[in-house]
């Protein structure tokens, strides 16, 4: 079977999914994933905008898949709209691996974060990020960013990351940065088990045009695995 006969499968299956939990949208969805078949790179992130709506659909949220921004998102009848962006393992990941590899005797491996190898910090990356995305969110609605994370290096960060953004969001309340109204980092692969097992870091911009209700907010906050 060749890479283009695996790919519709993998399409295939995602559709079967998403439409077995309920997601609308699906007819524009399979268009562009079937335009993207060859597309490795492309495929593979439109396949985490699906990861992203299967995480809101399993926990009670109505989904559909749009082109942009990725995902409208409704939960109580309050709607918001979800721009989605996956961030690869990256080679601190690999280097940190290593140093715990070579550990010996119980000693504590000192663990990098990636701003020598990559020249800023995760946080800063993640507000890059989010500042690249501003076009996408939807004026006079709540837009939130799903950051669908490949890499241990973006974890404990989200906090860090509204704060940077925060601080470059201009006072001018026409700003298209003032259209974000938080951060939802989805940590794949990991997970913390302070009080209930969790994947997910949730945190609100502090001045968004629209900011989430509480409705929306407390869905949010309520969502522990990814």
């Amino acid at each position: 079977m060749n890479k283009l006969e695996m790919a519709s499968m993998d399409i295939d299956k995602y559709l079967v999914d998403l439409r077995a939990a309920g997601a609308t949208g699906l007819d524009q969805c399979e268009t562009r994933l079937r335009n993207n078949a060859r597309n490795v790179e492309k495929l593979r992130n439109l396949f985490y905008e699906g990861l992203a709506a299967l995480m809101f659909l399993r926990h009670c949220w109505r989904v559909m898949l749009r082109e942009s921004p990725d995902l409208q998102i409704e939960l109580g009848g309050q709607v918001a709209y979800a721009e989605v962006k996956h961030f690869c393992q990256k080679n601190q990941d690999k280097l940190n691996e290593q140093a715990m590899l070579n550990a010996r005797g119980g000693i504590l491996a000192l663990l990098d974060e990636p701003t020598a190898t990559e020249g800023n910090s995760a946080w800063e990356q993640i507000a890059d990020v989010a500042i690249k995305k501003a076009s996408q969110y939807v004026e006079g609605a709540a837009n939130i960013l799903v950051v669908e994370s490949d890499s241990e290096c973006l974890e404990l960060t989200v906090t860090s990351a509204v704060h940077e953004y925060d601080k470059r969001v201009p006072a001018s309340a026409d700003s298209p940065l003032r259209r974000l109204s938080g951060i939802l980092l989805v940590n794949r692969g990991s997970m913390s088990f302070k009080e209930r097992p969790s994947n997910l870091e949730f945190c609100q911009t502090k001045h968004a045009a629209v900011p989430l209700n509480d409705r929306l907010a407390g869905g949010l906050n309520s969502i522990r695995i990814g």
